[in-house]
Protein backbone atom coordinates (compact mmCIF):
# COMPACT_ATOMS: atom_id res chain seq x y z
CA UNK A 1 0.00 0.00 0.00
CA UNK A 2 1.23 3.47 -1.36
CA UNK A 3 1.64 6.03 1.80
CA UNK A 4 -0.71 8.09 0.06
CA UNK A 5 -3.59 5.06 -0.27
CA UNK A 6 -2.85 4.52 3.26
CA UNK A 7 -3.74 8.14 3.98
CA UNK A 8 -6.52 8.06 2.44
CA UNK A 9 -7.97 4.78 4.39
CA UNK A 10 -7.23 6.01 7.31
CA UNK A 11 -8.76 9.62 6.71
CA UNK A 12 -12.08 7.34 5.49
CA UNK A 13 -11.78 5.02 8.76
CA UNK A 14 -11.73 8.42 10.78
CA UNK A 15 -14.70 9.76 9.23
CA UNK A 16 -16.14 6.69 9.58
CA UNK A 17 -15.49 6.50 13.37
CA UNK A 18 -16.87 9.68 14.05
CA UNK A 19 -20.23 9.22 11.86
CA UNK A 20 -20.87 5.67 13.89
CA UNK A 21 -19.79 7.51 16.87
CA UNK A 22 -22.16 10.29 16.74
CA UNK A 23 -24.87 7.55 16.61
CA UNK A 24 -23.87 4.80 19.19
CA UNK A 25 -24.01 4.89 22.80
CA UNK A 26 -20.88 4.86 24.58
CA UNK A 27 -20.28 2.33 27.27
CA UNK A 28 -18.59 2.92 30.38
CA UNK A 29 -19.39 6.56 31.26
CA UNK A 30 -21.78 8.03 33.43
CA UNK A 31 -24.19 10.19 31.25
CA UNK A 32 -25.23 8.97 27.83
CA UNK A 33 -25.56 10.51 24.57
CA UNK A 34 -28.63 12.25 25.38
CA UNK A 35 -27.45 13.29 28.27
CA UNK A 36 -24.34 14.67 28.12
CA UNK A 37 -23.85 18.89 27.97
CA UNK A 38 -23.42 19.72 24.16
CA UNK A 39 -20.22 21.96 24.17
CA UNK A 40 -21.62 23.01 20.29
CA UNK A 41 -24.25 25.47 22.60
CA UNK A 42 -22.00 27.08 25.08
CA UNK A 43 -18.78 26.98 23.44
CA UNK A 44 -17.83 29.06 20.35
CA UNK A 45 -15.80 27.10 17.85
CA UNK A 46 -12.52 26.46 17.63
CA UNK A 47 -10.47 29.51 17.03
CA UNK A 48 -8.48 30.36 13.61
CA UNK A 49 -5.00 29.76 14.45
CA UNK A 50 -3.65 31.53 11.27
CA UNK A 51 -5.56 34.90 12.22
CA UNK A 52 -3.65 37.50 14.72
CA UNK A 53 -6.17 36.38 17.35
CA UNK A 54 -4.51 33.03 17.53
CA UNK A 55 -1.18 35.01 18.67
CA UNK A 56 -1.50 33.14 22.39
CA UNK A 57 -2.00 29.72 20.85
CA UNK A 58 1.20 30.42 18.66
CA UNK A 59 3.04 31.48 21.93
CA UNK A 60 1.82 29.11 23.83
CA UNK A 61 3.19 26.64 21.26
CA UNK A 62 6.62 28.27 21.08
CA UNK A 63 6.90 27.88 25.11
CA UNK A 64 5.92 24.23 24.96
CA UNK A 65 8.57 23.50 22.14
CA UNK A 66 10.91 25.39 24.12
CA UNK A 67 9.99 22.69 27.20
CA UNK A 68 10.47 19.54 25.36
CA UNK A 69 14.60 18.81 26.55
CA UNK A 70 13.44 20.08 30.29
CA UNK A 71 12.54 17.62 32.60
CA UNK A 72 8.62 19.15 32.63
CA UNK A 73 8.98 17.91 28.89
CA UNK A 74 9.93 14.75 29.69
CA UNK A 75 6.39 14.70 32.20
CA UNK A 76 5.07 15.41 28.92
CA UNK A 77 6.06 13.08 26.91
CA UNK A 78 5.08 10.46 29.83
CA UNK A 79 1.84 11.77 29.86
CA UNK A 80 0.67 11.63 26.26
CA UNK A 81 -0.27 8.04 27.49
CA UNK A 82 -4.12 8.32 27.17
CA UNK A 83 -6.67 6.85 29.96
CA UNK A 84 -6.97 5.04 32.90
CA UNK A 85 -3.14 3.28 32.47
CA UNK A 86 -1.48 6.52 32.76
CA UNK A 87 -4.21 7.79 35.48
CA UNK A 88 -3.49 5.06 38.23
CA UNK A 89 0.62 5.40 38.17
CA UNK A 90 -0.28 9.07 38.49
CA UNK A 91 -2.66 9.20 41.09
CA UNK A 92 -1.05 6.35 42.94
CA UNK A 93 1.74 8.64 43.32
CA UNK A 94 -0.53 11.57 44.41
CA UNK A 95 -2.24 9.62 46.87
CA UNK A 96 0.02 7.25 48.34
CA UNK A 97 -1.27 3.79 47.28
CA UNK A 98 -1.07 1.38 44.59
CA UNK A 99 -4.12 1.58 42.50
CA UNK A 100 -5.05 -0.56 40.14
CA UNK A 101 -8.17 -3.19 39.01
CA UNK A 102 -7.27 -5.70 41.10
CA UNK A 103 -5.82 -3.74 44.22
CA UNK A 104 -8.29 -0.77 44.58
CA UNK A 105 -11.25 -2.06 42.23
CA UNK A 106 -13.45 0.63 43.45
CA UNK A 107 -11.09 3.51 42.97
CA UNK A 108 -10.36 2.32 39.59
CA UNK A 109 -13.61 2.09 38.54
CA UNK A 110 -14.45 5.39 39.71
CA UNK A 111 -11.14 6.97 37.76
CA UNK A 112 -11.72 5.04 34.92
CA UNK A 113 -15.78 6.35 34.00
CA UNK A 114 -15.03 9.91 35.55
CA UNK A 115 -11.84 10.04 32.51
CA UNK A 116 -14.05 8.70 29.91
CA UNK A 117 -17.20 10.66 30.98
CA UNK A 118 -14.94 13.48 30.91
CA UNK A 119 -13.29 12.90 27.43
CA UNK A 120 -16.98 12.21 26.46
CA UNK A 121 -17.92 15.50 26.97
CA UNK A 122 -15.78 16.99 24.00
CA UNK A 123 -16.96 14.33 20.95
CA UNK A 124 -19.92 16.72 19.80
CA UNK A 125 -17.64 19.54 19.50
CA UNK A 126 -15.03 17.13 17.65
CA UNK A 127 -17.18 15.81 15.75
CA UNK A 128 -18.77 19.63 14.17
CA UNK A 129 -15.70 20.92 13.87
CA UNK A 130 -12.03 20.06 12.63
CA UNK A 131 -9.08 22.02 13.25
CA UNK A 132 -5.72 20.91 12.58
CA UNK A 133 -3.04 20.31 15.03
CA UNK A 134 -0.53 22.31 15.69
CA UNK A 135 2.10 19.70 14.91
CA UNK A 136 0.22 19.97 11.40
CA UNK A 137 0.24 23.72 11.13
CA UNK A 138 3.81 24.21 12.14
CA UNK A 139 5.38 21.62 10.01
CA UNK A 140 6.89 20.57 13.08
CA UNK A 141 7.41 16.79 15.31
CA UNK A 142 5.43 15.56 17.97
CA UNK A 143 7.14 15.49 21.34
CA UNK A 144 4.81 12.95 22.95
CA UNK A 145 5.97 9.24 23.42
CA UNK A 146 3.20 7.82 22.72
CA UNK A 147 0.96 9.96 20.49
CA UNK A 148 0.84 8.39 16.86
CA UNK A 149 1.22 10.72 14.15
CA UNK A 150 -1.05 9.23 11.77
CA UNK A 151 -4.16 8.64 14.31
CA UNK A 152 -3.89 12.43 15.22
CA UNK A 153 -3.49 13.26 11.55
CA UNK A 154 -6.92 13.17 10.98
CA UNK A 155 -8.91 13.76 14.52
CA UNK A 156 -9.69 17.65 15.34
CA UNK A 157 -7.49 19.09 18.18
CA UNK A 158 -10.54 20.48 19.06
CA UNK A 159 -10.81 20.20 22.06
CA UNK A 160 -8.33 18.15 23.35
CA UNK A 161 -9.64 14.53 24.82
CA UNK A 162 -6.52 13.72 26.98
CA UNK A 163 -7.19 16.85 28.89
CA UNK A 164 -11.17 16.08 29.47
CA UNK A 165 -10.12 12.73 30.89
CA UNK A 166 -7.32 14.08 32.89
CA UNK A 167 -9.12 16.86 34.19
CA UNK A 168 -12.29 14.71 34.63
CA UNK A 169 -10.25 12.32 36.66
CA UNK A 170 -8.87 14.98 38.86
CA UNK A 171 -12.34 16.78 39.61
CA UNK A 172 -13.97 13.52 40.49
CA UNK A 173 -10.86 12.57 42.66
CA UNK A 174 -10.91 15.91 44.20
CA UNK A 175 -14.55 15.46 45.30
CA UNK A 176 -13.86 11.74 47.05
CA UNK A 177 -10.09 13.20 48.90
CA UNK A 178 -10.79 17.15 49.06
CA UNK A 179 -7.42 16.75 51.67
CA UNK A 180 -5.71 16.36 48.44
CA UNK A 181 -7.42 18.45 46.24
CA UNK A 182 -4.67 21.32 45.88
CA UNK A 183 -2.63 18.60 44.58
CA UNK A 184 -5.23 16.44 42.38
CA UNK A 185 -6.20 19.52 41.13
CA UNK A 186 -2.70 20.18 39.76
CA UNK A 187 -1.97 16.82 38.12
CA UNK A 188 -4.93 17.17 36.49
CA UNK A 189 -4.28 20.65 35.01
CA UNK A 190 -0.68 19.51 34.44
CA UNK A 191 -2.03 16.65 32.04
CA UNK A 192 -3.66 18.69 30.05
CA UNK A 193 -1.03 21.63 29.56
CA UNK A 194 1.94 18.80 28.25
CA UNK A 195 -0.84 18.63 25.17
CA UNK A 196 0.86 22.02 24.39
CA UNK A 197 4.53 20.76 25.42
CA UNK A 198 4.41 17.82 22.82
CA UNK A 199 2.34 20.11 20.02
CA UNK A 200 -0.76 17.70 19.91
CA UNK A 201 -2.86 20.54 20.84
CA UNK A 202 -3.21 24.01 20.92
CA UNK A 203 -3.73 26.16 24.19
CA UNK A 204 -7.31 27.09 23.52
CA UNK A 205 -8.08 23.37 22.80
CA UNK A 206 -7.23 22.40 26.29
CA UNK A 207 -9.11 25.41 27.65
CA UNK A 208 -12.03 23.84 26.16
CA UNK A 209 -11.36 20.72 27.32
CA UNK A 210 -11.25 21.80 30.81
CA UNK A 211 -14.95 23.34 30.45
CA UNK A 212 -16.59 20.40 28.91
CA UNK A 213 -15.04 17.67 31.32
CA UNK A 214 -16.16 20.33 34.31
CA UNK A 215 -19.81 20.02 32.74
CA UNK A 216 -19.57 16.00 31.85
CA UNK A 217 -18.92 15.60 35.23
CA UNK A 218 -21.16 18.22 37.30
CA UNK A 219 -23.83 16.06 35.06
CA UNK A 220 -22.71 12.79 36.23
CA UNK A 221 -23.52 13.89 39.72
CA UNK A 222 -27.25 13.82 39.46
CA UNK A 223 -26.64 9.88 38.75
CA UNK A 224 -26.81 7.10 41.12
CA UNK A 225 -23.97 5.16 39.58
CA UNK A 226 -21.56 8.20 39.89
CA UNK A 227 -22.82 8.39 43.81
CA UNK A 228 -22.40 4.84 44.20
CA UNK A 229 -19.05 4.48 42.83
CA UNK A 230 -17.93 7.83 44.75
CA UNK A 231 -19.15 6.54 47.90
CA UNK A 232 -17.30 2.91 47.13
CA UNK A 233 -14.18 5.20 46.11
CA UNK A 234 -13.98 7.28 49.12
CA UNK A 235 -14.51 4.29 51.14
CA UNK A 236 -12.02 2.27 49.95
CA UNK A 237 -9.41 4.32 49.91
CA UNK A 238 -10.13 5.70 53.67
CA UNK A 239 -9.54 2.20 54.24
CA UNK A 240 -6.09 1.86 52.97
CA UNK A 241 -5.15 4.99 54.33
CA UNK A 242 -6.41 4.84 58.14
CA UNK A 243 -8.54 7.94 57.47
CA UNK A 244 -11.75 8.85 58.63
CA UNK A 245 -14.40 11.42 57.06
CA UNK A 246 -13.07 13.95 59.16
CA UNK A 247 -10.14 13.79 57.96
CA UNK A 248 -10.84 14.08 54.42
CA UNK A 249 -12.22 17.45 55.15
CA UNK A 250 -9.30 19.10 56.92
CA UNK A 251 -8.53 21.48 53.76
CA UNK A 252 -9.30 24.94 52.86
CA UNK A 253 -10.78 26.26 49.66
CA UNK A 254 -9.00 25.03 46.43
CA UNK A 255 -5.66 27.76 46.14
CA UNK A 256 -5.36 28.85 42.46
CA UNK A 257 -1.73 29.25 42.87
CA UNK A 258 -1.37 25.93 44.02
CA UNK A 259 -3.78 24.42 41.03
CA UNK A 260 -2.81 26.20 37.87
CA UNK A 261 -0.25 29.01 36.36
CA UNK A 262 0.17 32.37 37.70
CA UNK A 263 -0.63 35.27 36.41
CA UNK A 264 -0.12 36.01 33.02
CA UNK A 265 2.51 39.27 33.39
CA UNK A 266 2.91 41.95 30.71
CA UNK A 267 7.10 40.58 30.53
CA UNK A 268 5.90 37.37 29.27
CA UNK A 269 5.03 36.77 25.31
CA UNK A 270 2.12 35.12 26.45
CA UNK A 271 0.67 38.29 27.40
CA UNK A 272 0.57 39.43 23.57
CA UNK A 273 -1.70 36.89 23.28
CA UNK A 274 -4.30 37.41 25.96
CA UNK A 275 -3.63 41.49 24.73
CA UNK A 276 -4.86 40.26 20.72
CA UNK A 277 -8.15 37.83 22.17
CA UNK A 278 -8.63 41.33 24.18
CA UNK A 279 -9.10 43.58 20.95
CA UNK A 280 -11.11 40.60 19.75
CA UNK A 281 -13.71 41.06 22.03
CA UNK A 282 -13.45 44.96 21.92
CA UNK A 283 -14.63 44.88 18.45
CA UNK A 284 -18.09 43.48 19.72
CA UNK A 285 -18.70 46.48 21.99
CA UNK A 286 -20.93 48.38 19.58
CA UNK A 287 -23.11 45.41 18.47
CA UNK A 288 -25.65 43.42 21.03
CA UNK A 289 -23.62 40.97 22.35
CA UNK A 290 -21.88 44.09 23.94
CA UNK A 291 -25.17 45.14 25.41
CA UNK A 292 -25.29 41.88 26.54
CA UNK A 293 -21.92 42.36 28.35
CA UNK A 294 -23.10 45.50 30.22
CA UNK A 295 -26.26 43.95 31.22
CA UNK A 296 -24.11 40.72 32.31
CA UNK A 297 -21.66 43.71 34.76
CA UNK A 298 -24.33 43.09 37.24
CA UNK A 299 -23.72 40.20 39.88
CA UNK A 300 -26.62 41.16 42.33
CA UNK A 301 -28.85 38.85 43.56
CA UNK A 302 -31.70 39.53 41.35
CA UNK A 303 -29.94 39.89 38.00
CA UNK A 304 -28.61 36.48 38.44
CA UNK A 305 -32.07 35.29 39.48
CA UNK A 306 -33.26 37.10 36.09
CA UNK A 307 -30.55 35.67 34.22
CA UNK A 308 -30.97 32.20 35.15
CA UNK A 309 -34.48 32.22 35.17
CA UNK A 310 -34.62 32.97 31.49
CA UNK A 311 -33.20 29.61 30.94
CA UNK A 312 -35.33 27.67 32.67
CA UNK A 313 -38.75 26.99 32.08
CA UNK A 314 -39.80 28.07 35.85
CA UNK A 315 -39.28 31.68 37.39
CA UNK A 316 -36.81 31.93 39.74
CA UNK A 317 -37.73 34.30 43.17
CA UNK A 318 -38.13 33.88 47.16
CA UNK A 319 -42.12 33.42 46.30
CA UNK A 320 -42.14 31.29 43.33
CA UNK A 321 -38.97 29.05 43.95
CA UNK A 322 -37.81 29.64 47.38
CA UNK A 323 -35.52 26.55 47.58
CA UNK A 324 -33.52 27.16 44.21
CA UNK A 325 -33.33 30.51 45.02
CA UNK A 326 -31.97 30.51 48.32
CA UNK A 327 -29.57 27.71 47.43
CA UNK A 328 -28.07 29.88 44.23
CA UNK A 329 -27.81 33.14 46.01
CA UNK A 330 -26.58 31.06 49.34
CA UNK A 331 -23.51 29.33 46.82
CA UNK A 332 -23.31 33.14 44.70
CA UNK A 333 -21.76 34.78 48.10
CA UNK A 334 -19.74 31.73 48.66
CA UNK A 335 -18.18 32.34 45.53
CA UNK A 336 -18.23 35.44 45.36
CA UNK A 337 -16.44 35.44 48.87
CA UNK A 338 -13.78 32.97 47.47
CA UNK A 339 -12.98 34.66 44.18
CA UNK A 340 -12.20 37.90 45.94
CA UNK A 341 -10.16 35.33 48.60
CA UNK A 342 -8.56 34.63 45.10
CA UNK A 343 -6.89 37.58 44.38
CA UNK A 344 -5.47 38.40 47.12
CA UNK A 345 -2.87 35.60 45.99
CA UNK A 346 -1.66 37.80 42.99
CA UNK A 347 -1.85 40.96 42.14
CA UNK A 348 -2.75 42.33 38.18
CA UNK A 349 -3.75 45.34 36.06
CA UNK A 350 -6.86 45.34 34.92
CA UNK A 351 -6.64 45.74 31.06
CA UNK A 352 -8.22 49.16 31.04
CA UNK A 353 -5.47 49.99 33.38
CA UNK A 354 -2.68 48.55 31.50
CA UNK A 355 -3.79 49.30 28.08
CA UNK A 356 -5.43 52.81 28.44
CA UNK A 357 -8.10 52.09 26.95
CA UNK A 358 -11.80 53.33 28.66
CA UNK A 359 -14.30 50.10 29.29
CA UNK A 360 -17.85 50.14 28.06
CA UNK A 361 -18.83 50.58 31.27
CA UNK A 362 -16.77 53.66 32.67
CA UNK A 363 -18.14 55.09 35.96
CA UNK A 364 -17.68 51.15 37.46
CA UNK A 365 -13.86 51.80 36.83
CA UNK A 366 -12.52 53.24 39.96
CA UNK A 367 -14.85 50.65 42.18
CA UNK A 368 -12.64 47.65 40.50
CA UNK A 369 -8.87 49.41 40.42
CA UNK A 370 -7.83 48.63 43.76
CA UNK A 371 -8.48 44.92 43.23
CA UNK A 372 -6.75 42.51 41.06
CA UNK A 373 -7.66 41.71 37.84
CA UNK A 374 -6.95 37.69 38.04
CA UNK A 375 -9.14 35.67 38.29
CA UNK A 376 -11.97 37.00 37.18
CA UNK A 377 -15.03 37.43 39.90
CA UNK A 378 -17.81 37.44 37.19
CA UNK A 379 -16.62 34.22 35.87
CA UNK A 380 -15.76 32.45 39.12
CA UNK A 381 -19.79 33.14 39.84
CA UNK A 382 -20.64 32.68 36.24
CA UNK A 383 -19.58 29.59 35.49
CA UNK A 384 -19.60 28.14 38.85
CA UNK A 385 -23.33 28.60 39.61
CA UNK A 386 -24.07 27.12 36.13
CA UNK A 387 -22.03 24.20 36.99
CA UNK A 388 -24.70 24.06 39.88
CA UNK A 389 -27.67 24.26 38.39
CA UNK A 390 -26.93 21.72 35.86
CA UNK A 391 -27.63 19.58 38.78
CA UNK A 392 -31.22 21.41 39.59
CA UNK A 393 -32.10 21.33 35.81
CA UNK A 394 -30.82 19.28 33.48
CA UNK A 395 -33.09 19.52 30.98
CA UNK A 396 -31.96 22.91 31.03
CA UNK A 397 -28.08 22.63 31.27
CA UNK A 398 -27.02 23.48 27.72
CA UNK A 399 -28.74 27.03 27.90
CA UNK A 400 -27.39 27.28 31.68
CA UNK A 401 -24.48 26.88 30.94
CA UNK A 402 -24.45 29.43 27.66
CA UNK A 403 -25.67 31.65 30.47
CA UNK A 404 -22.50 30.63 32.92
CA UNK A 405 -19.98 30.96 30.43
CA UNK A 406 -21.63 34.50 28.71
CA UNK A 407 -21.61 36.27 32.23
CA UNK A 408 -17.75 35.39 32.22
CA UNK A 409 -16.16 36.26 28.89
CA UNK A 410 -18.50 39.40 29.26
CA UNK A 411 -16.11 40.87 31.09
CA UNK A 412 -13.17 40.91 28.52
CA UNK A 413 -15.96 42.34 25.75
CA UNK A 414 -16.54 45.10 28.16
CA UNK A 415 -12.45 45.69 28.98
CA UNK A 416 -12.78 44.30 32.69
CA UNK A 417 -10.64 40.99 32.07
CA UNK A 418 -8.19 39.47 29.93
CA UNK A 419 -9.40 36.19 28.77
CA UNK A 420 -6.80 34.22 31.18
CA UNK A 421 -8.31 35.91 34.11
CA UNK A 422 -11.60 34.52 32.63
CA UNK A 423 -10.33 31.14 32.26
CA UNK A 424 -8.66 30.94 35.50
CA UNK A 425 -12.06 31.89 37.09
CA UNK A 426 -13.85 29.23 34.93
CA UNK A 427 -11.15 26.17 36.21
CA UNK A 428 -11.62 27.38 39.59
CA UNK A 429 -15.04 28.00 39.55
CA UNK A 430 -15.33 23.69 38.78
CA UNK A 431 -12.21 23.19 41.88
CA UNK A 432 -15.13 25.04 44.25
CA UNK A 433 -18.09 22.84 43.33
CA UNK A 434 -16.08 19.96 43.95
CA UNK A 435 -14.95 20.88 47.20
CA UNK A 436 -18.93 22.42 48.30
CA UNK A 437 -20.14 18.82 47.66
CA UNK A 438 -18.24 17.54 50.96
CA UNK A 439 -20.41 20.23 53.03
CA UNK A 440 -23.29 19.08 54.47
CA UNK A 441 -25.15 22.35 54.44
CA UNK A 442 -24.53 22.93 50.67
CA UNK A 443 -25.90 19.23 50.18
CA UNK A 444 -29.30 20.03 52.00
CA UNK A 445 -29.48 22.95 50.23
CA UNK A 446 -28.84 21.45 46.78
CA UNK A 447 -31.74 18.50 47.78
CA UNK A 448 -34.15 20.64 48.64
CA UNK A 449 -33.96 22.58 45.20
CA UNK A 450 -33.93 19.19 43.22
CA UNK A 451 -37.16 18.38 45.25
CA UNK A 452 -38.57 21.73 44.86
CA UNK A 453 -37.65 22.04 40.81
CA UNK A 454 -39.52 18.06 40.57
CA UNK A 455 -42.34 19.66 42.32
CA UNK A 456 -42.64 22.67 39.54
CA UNK A 457 -42.04 20.91 36.85
CA UNK A 458 -45.16 17.74 37.47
Amino acid sequence: MTQALRKYVLMMLAVIFTVSSACAEVTGVYVGVGDIPNPLAYLPPPPDSSMIFGNGDYARWIWGKSMRNTSRGEQASWESKYGITRMCTIYSDVLGIEITKESTPALYRFMEKAGRTGAYGVSKMKQAHFRRRPFLVMKDTLGGEFDIFDELEHNSSYPSSHTACGWGTALALAEMAPHMQDTILRRGYEYGISRVIVGAHWQTDVEAAMLCASAAITRSRITTEYQDDLAAAREEYMQLKGLTLSDLNTMEEPSPVKIIETVVLEDSYFYYGDVSRYWQAKALRATERGLQAQADANLSDNAILDGFSACTSIDISATTSPHIATLITTVKHMLEADATQMKNYLHREHPYEKLGYATSLPDEEDSYSNESSYPSRHAVVGWGLALLLVEVMPDCQDAILKRGYDIGWSRVIAGYHYPSDVQAGWIMAACLLAKMHNDTNFNNLLQAAKQEYAGLKK
